[in-house]
């Protein structure tokens, strides 16, 4: 029977860019049935993010509750958290990095507080809003979908579903079937309607120095296309999934260098020498092995 993998925008991500690392970080998650990912050094700009993404969420959580956060608490905040995820991934950085570190989360944290989307829920203007649970998934042909929205906001009858991305890459045809995923994860959960046309869609994500808000309008169309995506995806990784399970060393490597240069993996693969010189030995090791395979 073969193993049922589940669809996430950072699984898809890193799958896209290299086949080899996704099966490192979650090809043994789903082969020891296990949520957990298989252990992996973080890079601290990683980090920051992830500590960046945690207090956001944190700190909508206080202000659905009528809490505001002063700028010291936020700052307070933000550096507890990232020494906290540092001590767990046993990454030790220098104190001036680590404070060039802290800006960048600061920076990033104090523009987003001010888009309009937030702004709103700040002045009262929406009364009814939730701050949701990213890693909750929803089910779809026994395989898990993680894409849930961030916050969800009803203004004039409509559900908005709002997304936030620490890091976004380059704009692509792929974002909007994407963001209406999250139509798919709320269409499954209760308090949340079946109708397409009652949603709205808006992925922030910071991209070239600013936050970025691209919005769209889910069609039954748009909304068909996406889990089609998702479907895709998900039998493309199964796939790629049962060749790691053969031998690793047939998996494909990243598509750039600058996939490699971020990569947690980097130490113990094949391009750690060079990405070039190691798409060359595999190509060898393919056709040693296909060489051997025709003999018997």
């Amino acid at each position: 029977m073969q193993t049922k993998i589940g669809w996430s925008r950072t699984r898809r991500d890193l799958f896209l860019k290299c086949p080899r690392a996704w099966f490192l970080r979650y090809g043994h998650q789903s082969k020891a049935n296990s949520s957990k990912p298989a252990f992996s050094k973080r890079r601290p700009w990683d980090l920051m993010l992830r500590a960046t993404k945690e207090i956001l969420i944190e700190r909508l959580e206080e202000l659905r509750e009528g809490k505001q956060w002063s700028n010291l608490l936020v700052e307070h905040q933000l550096k507890h958290c990232l020494q906290e995820h540092l001590h767990k991934s046993n990454c030790n950085v220098e104190s001036r990095y680590f404070t060039a570190l802290l800006r960048y989360s600061s920076h990033r944290m104090n523009l987003l507080w001010r888009c309009r989307i937030i702004q709103q829920l700040v002045s009262k203007q929406h009364a009814c809003w939730y701050v949701l649970d990213r890693t909750d998934s929803v089910t779809h042909k026994n395989r898990q979908f993680y894409s849930s929205p961030d916050v969800a906001i009803l203004i004039q009858k409509k559900w908005h579903l709002v997304r936030f991305d620490m890091q976004s890459a380059a704009k692509n045809l792929i974002d909007e079937l994407e963001a209406n995923a999250m139509v798919l994860w709320a269409k499954q959960k209760h308090g949340f309607p079946q109708r397409v046309l009652s949603y709205r869609l808006h992925t922030i994500g910071w991209r070239r120095g600013f936050w970025m808000t691209e919005t769209y309008q889910p069609t039954l169309q748009t909304v068909k296309d996406s889990k089609r995506l998702l479907e895709s995806d998900c039998r493309a990784m199964e796939t790629m999934f049962e060749y790691g399970q053969f031998n690793l060393g047939f998996l494909p490597l990243a598509t750039s260098r600058k996939t490699c240069h971020s990569c947690s993996y980097r130490t113990h693969c094949p391009a750690s020498k060079g990405l070039a010189r190691a798409r060359q030995e595999q190509k060898l090791l393919e056709l040693a092995h296909s060489s051997q395979s025709s003999k018997t």
